[in-house]
C-alpha cells in the first residue's frame, strides 16, 4: 500500500495509459493498478444531476455537443464516452456521482471530488449522495474558494478537504491566500509542481507543513505539469520534496517510483 510509504498515489481523472478519462472503465482500471485514490470532476445538468465530466461542453470526450449545463441526464447518457480511446471502449457512459459510489462502494479507494462550477445546491446534492453511501471518511473535497470549504465543512464536517489553491501555476501565491485555507479547515493543500520544484518551492513546502497541512499536488504530462520526456525524474523530485499526495495521469509510473523508494 503506498500511502504506508508516505504518498498518496491518485488516478487524476481516472487515467492509466489508454483508458477513457473519467469513466467507470477508468475507475476499475485505476483500482486494479493498486492505485489508492482517483480524482473524478463533478458538474450539474440541465436538471440538476451531478455527473463526471471535466470540460465544460461534451465535446472533447463524447461523440456529442453542447455545453453540460444545457443537457438533461438522459442527453448525456445518451452519449458514448469512451470509444475516442479505443473501439474496445464504445458504449460506455458519462457516469453521474451516485454511480462512481456504488461502483466503488467497500473498495476503501479515496476519491477526490472537483467540483467545476460549484454553487451551493450542488455542494449540498454531493453532500447528501455522499452521506447515503456512508463515504464521507473516503471522499476528499476540493474546493477552490475559503467560502466552498467552509460551505463543505458545515454541511458534513467528518469531509476531509484539499484546498486547490488557486493563481497562475507559474507563480505561487502569497502565503496569506494559503494560511486563510488552512485557518478555514483544509485538510490538505493542493500546489502546483511549478511552485514546489525551485529552491524557493523548497522552502514554500517546509512552510506548509510547519503549518500542520500536508502538501498534494497535481503533475499531468497531458498539461505540462510535469515534463513529459522526465517524468519519472520530475515525479521523483516531487517525493523527495515532502509531498505527500500526487495526482497523476501516470499512475503506473508513481507507484513503480514510491515502491521502489
Amino acid at each position: 500500500m503506498t500511502e504506508s510509504q508516505g504518498v498518496t498515489v491518485v488516478a487524476h481523472r481516472g487515467l492509466a495509459a489508454g483508458l477513457p478519462e473519467n469513466t467507470l472503465a477508468a475507475f476499475r482500471g485505476a483500482a486494479a493498478l493498486g492505485v489508492d485514490g482517483i480524482e473524478i470532476d463533478l458538474r450539474v445538468t440541465a436538471d440538476g444531476q451531478v455527473v463526471v465530466m471535466h470540460d465544460d461542453t461534451v465535446d472533447r470526450t463524447t461523440d456529442g455537443h453542447g455545453r453540460v449545463v444545457d443537457l438533461t441526464l438522459a442527453e448525456i447518457k445518451a452519449l458514448d464516452a469512451g470509444r475516442y480511446a479505443g473501439p474496445q471502449f464504445g458504449g460506455e457512459r458519462v457516469p453521474t456521482y451516485r454511480e462512481v459510489l456504488e461502483v466503488l462502494q467497500g473498495s476503501r479507494m479515496q476519491l477526490l471530488l472537483d467540483i467545476k462550477d460549484c454553487p451551493l445546491d450542488a455542494i449540498a446534492a454531493v453532500v447528501d449522495v455522499t452521506a447515503h453511501y456512508s463515504a464521507s471518511r473516503e471522499v476528499i473535497v476540493g474546493p477552490r474558494t475559503v467560502a466552498d470549504l467552509l460551505a463543505f465543512k458545515k454541511l458534513d464536517p467528518r469531509l476531509r478537504a484539499v484546498a486547490l489553491v488557486p493563481g497562475r501555476q507559474d507563480v505561487p501565491p502569497d502565503l496569506s491566500v494559503i494560511t486563510e485555507f488552512v485557518d478555514a479547515g483544509a485538510d490538505l493543500i493542493r500546489l502546483w509542481p511549478a511552485w514546489i520544484l525551485t529552491d524557493e518551492g523548497a522552502q514554500l513546502v517546509r512552510t506548509v507543513l510547519e503549518l500542520g497541512t500536508p502538501v498534494w499536488t497535481c503533475a499531468d504530462t497531458l498539461y505540462g505539469d510535469i515534463r513529459a520526456d522526465a517524468p519519472r525524474d520530475d515525479l521523483g523530485r516531487l517525493v523527495d520534496a515532502g509531498v505527500s499526495g500526487i495526482m497523476t495521469n501516470l499512475p503506473e509510473l508513481l507507484l513503480d517510483i514510491v515502491r521502489s523508494r
